[in-house]
């Protein structure tokens, strides 16, 4: 039985995002929090999740071959879908913290 995450690479910032959203969202909805309320630590997980996932879709993998080079990254380049999951993750996380407050 081989390991689902095996191949999955945290090597930029908004896949760290995600995954540390991920295992709080997962703890927010099975342990009972003390001193925070288990609503307010999911939603703005969900909110950091949809803003990792954006991030993600903004920085597609790009690739350039040219006279005897190539030359690979993930440069920005902004869709609708990801400036759409940005911005409502940015809302839904800053509601959790104005909740918090």
């Amino acid at each position: 039985m081989s390991n689902p995450l095996q191949g999955l690479k945290i090597d930029y910032w908004y896949k760290a995002v995600l995954v540390i959203s991920t295992a709080l969202l997962i703890i927010s909805l099975t342990v009972p929090l003390q001193g925070v309320s288990n609503s307010v630590v999911a939603l703005i997980c969900v909110g950091s999740i949809l803003i990792g996932l954006g991030e993600w879709i903004n920085h597609p993998y790009q690739e350039k071959i040219g006279s005897g080079f190539k030359i690979s990254g993930h440069p920005r380049s902004n869709s609708f879908f990801g400036v759409a999951l940005l911005m409502s993750g940015i809302f839904i996380s800053g509601y959790g913290v104005y909740q918090l407050l």
